[in-house]
């Protein structure tokens, strides 16, 4: 099998449980790269939220953001791809969520903006504490989204809620199809324009790096990777990933804590 792309989820795939790319997988990103095969991140986060990581990587191929909405080169700047929310729509889900005191998030290309008691925006103000300044998240309290702009730059929102808030959000905002809605995570929810996927995004860049999608191989754990490992040419299972996401894997490899990246690179560059 010819491999000219990898293509990495981050949070419980290149990830550790302490939210760390271990030494010896970033040491194995970097040999990929020496042999000339791209390395791709593709990750519900915002491209503001990963700077360090691609930056420790040295990666110079675009990247896949807020679950295949977005597709930018931190290097150059370019935005290759963009898939933004109706407005009208992130106004619903908002005013919904401030309503029943739900927790939530939304990004835009500048700034993510938070509910106003939320708690997981705690996690990137503890991480701006001690980050380097050019690392550092932008974050801005929803209250402060200029009113002008209606919310006509919205790239994702997150809702803090288990999967079970899945079927009662599609009921809700989602009747017309518009919107698609997926777990990221545990008690993750992003809600994101119809058929932003991370599949969808991998065949976009695929065909923007002239790589055939027969020569991609994608990693995943969670259900918001499952699209991506289904278009890829070969996929992945992290030992930590989701019993549905092992079952329709070709391959599954060791957890994210064990090195499960560079055992599965490892096995796939000297054995297939």
């Amino acid at each position: 099998m010819k491999v000219s792309c990898f293509v990495f989820d981050l949070d419980g795939t290149l990830l550790n449980s302490e939210n760390k790319i271990s030494d010896i997988d970033k040491e194995t990103l970097r040999e990929i790269s020496k042999l000339g095969i791209k390395v791709v991140i593709a990750t519900g986060r915002s491209d503001l939220q990963i700077k360090e990581y691609v930056h420790s990587l040295g990666i110079s191929a675009p990247i896949i953001t807020c679950n295949g909405g977005q597709i930018k080169n931190l290097v150059s700047g370019e935005i290759i791809y963009r898939k933004l929310l109706r407005s009208c729509d992130v106004k619903d889900i908002i005013d919904y969520a401030i309503q029943q005191g739900i927790d939530y998030l939304f990004y835009t290309p500048d700034y993510v903006y938070h509910s106003s008691q939320s708690e997981r925006i705690k996690l990137f103000m503890n991480y701006n504490k001690t980050a380097p300044e050019k690392f550092r998240v932008p974050i801005r309290p929803a209250c402060d989204y200029p009113e002008k702009e209606a919310y006509e730059n919205v790239l994702k929102v997150l809702i803090i809620g288990n999967e079970a808030t899945i079927p009662l959000l599609e009921n809700k905002f989602n009747k017309d199809n518009t919107l698609t809605i997926v777990s990221s995570g545990q008690n993750l929810i992003d809600i994101m324009p119809e058929n932003t996927t991370k599949g969808n995004a991998v065949s976009e860049l695929a065909k923007y790096l002239n790589i055939p999608i027969s020569e991609v191989v994608a990693f995943g754990d969670s259900p918001n990777d499952e699209a991506m490992l289904c278009a890829a040419g070969f996929s992945v299972a992290m030992g930590n990933a989701t019993d549905s996401i092992k079952n329709i894997c070709d391959y599954v490899t060791k957890s994210n804590d064990d090195f499960g990246i560079t055992y599965a690179v490892n096995h796939i560059l000297n054995e297939i």
